[in-house]
């Protein structure tokens, strides 16, 4: 697996933006907060940094499947953070990683989709063999 120096721009950045959400909260009551670094909140935490590790793999079809990959475990770890609120409320960085994990997932998809598709960018194109000669006389 090869990595390279530009980074795949729309996994960095929700993969950046689930990061920043961990530390913003994610549970409150009358005032109170607590942020996502605890229980499976450290899940998401994990996936953030593989999310931005992932985003430097050069090969498109890797990136692509193991973004989708990273964007479930974190949207199995805000499942289960949500779960187990207890009746508090969700707070708007819980919110917000639930649709960053989801972001991860169709920036993955929509990668891999353009690697199905015929006439990619990433095949060179090719011309199409030149012209006989005409017949001298």
């Amino acid at each position: 697996m090869k990595l390279s120096t530009k980074p795949n721009l729309p996994t960095l950045v929700i993969s950046v933006i689930l990061l920043i959400m961990v530390f913003l909260p994610w549970k409150s009551f009358a005032g109170l907060t607590e942020n996502g670094f605890r229980n499976w909140g450290l899940l998401v935490f994990v996936m953030s940094i593989l999310g931005v590790s992932a985003s430097f793999i050069t090969g498109p079809r890797i990136r692509s499947l193991s973004t989708i990959l990273i964007g479930i475990l974190a949207i199995v770890g805000v499942a289960v953070y949500w779960a187990r609120l207890e009746g508090l409320e969700a707070g708007y960085g819980l919110i917000i990683a639930l649709i960053a994990s989801l972001g991860l997932i169709a920036a993955g998809y929509l990668e891999y989709r353009k690697l199905e598709q015929p006439g990619k960018p990433n095949q060179p194109i090719q011309s199409p063999p030149p012209a006989p000669p005409p017949p001298q006389q």
